[in-house]
């Protein structure tokens, strides 16, 4: 298991020069076969005063496919990046195991930063519930298919990530679903070459912070209420072994949540502006 790199900023892709001048940065983890493009709303922060710092996942956006994702060393990474810029406010943001990743960085610092994680991964990757649900949907997907075709197989499952299983039974829903899954296809990373190997491994491992966060109001998740990966229940259960964490919860939508609902990054903006506690009872972010 390797440290962070005595470089803070080495893992991770960035405008040295705009951080340099920035007062707040907002550091960005992807999950799993997911490049750091997902994270292209965030950019916008800028006239707002926000920089992002993407750190990308292996052998995706230019980092090797070796070594595997380590979430605690990945986290050990960010931790070290938030203590080196203590001058300036940071917040941490990441996507599924990016959001575990974030979650074991917030118990590293203490609770001194803001965490938002959008369908954060859970330890042990879920365990066997978690398994046994994907297996059968894969399945499920490579039968609606008639293809074992890793890339056809694929498109058929992410319109379940998309909408989850029920949205599938909605004719709105799964028109959607389609439609983005067929604009996407070209550009999407497909669970080959090794890549799903290396970056579903380290959250695999992970077995959580251990307990509750110094800060449990400094994270917030951001959840779909349809989540075929990790389920709202197994999702609100984890919450509740971090402390009084706020949830927020975006019924009809499944794991791929920016994508549906592209407006979950205003309301991560929000909660991260947000000044108290009593702000955040306004926008209703609470739980």
């Amino acid at each position: 298991m390797t440290g962070p790199s005595p470089d803070p900023y080495a893992p991770f892709l960035c405008d040295l020069q705009a951080v340099a001048r920035a007062r707040k940065l907002v550091i960005c983890a992807p999950g799993v076969l997911t490049r750091v493009s997902i994270f292209d709303p965030v950019k916008q922060w800028r006239s707002q005063g926000w920089e992002p710092v993407f750190y990308p996942f292996p052998g995706l956006d230019g980092r090797a496919l070796s070594p595997a994702l380590d979430v605690g060393a990945a986290a050990r990474s960010i931790a070290a990046l938030v203590q080196a810029q203590a001058d300036k406010q940071i917040c941490l943001l990441g996507f599924s195991t990016g959001g575990a990743i974030m979650i074991e960085a917030a118990a590293l610092l203490g609770g001194a930063v803001k965490v938002a994680a959008i369908a954060p991964g859970l330890p042990r990757a879920g365990g066997w519930a978690t398994m046994q649900a994907t297996t059968r949907d894969v399945l499920a997907a490579a039968w609606r298919c008639r293809s074992l075709a890793v890339r056809r197989v694929w498109l058929e499952y992410y319109r379940v990530l998309l909408v989850g299983r029920a949205g599938l039974d909605v004719p709105e829903r799964a028109a959607l679903a389609r439609a983005i899954t067929a604009e996407r296809a070209a550009h999407m990373v497909y669970p080959e070459g090794g890549l799903l190997r290396a970056h579903v491994r380290g959250l695999r491992r992970w077995s959580g912070p251990g307990g509750r966060l110094q800060t449990p109001r400094n994270l917030s998740l951001f959840i779909g209420g349809d989540d075929p990966v990790f389920s709202t229940q197994a999702t609100r259960a984890f919450a509740k072994t971090l402390g009084e964490v706020r949830i927020r919860e975006y019924p009809d939508h499944g794991h791929m949540l920016f994508v549906t609902h592209p407006g979950v990054f205003d309301d991560v903006l929000a909660f991260f502006s947000e000044a108290d506690h009593a702000a955040a009872k306004q926008t209703g972010l609470s739980d």
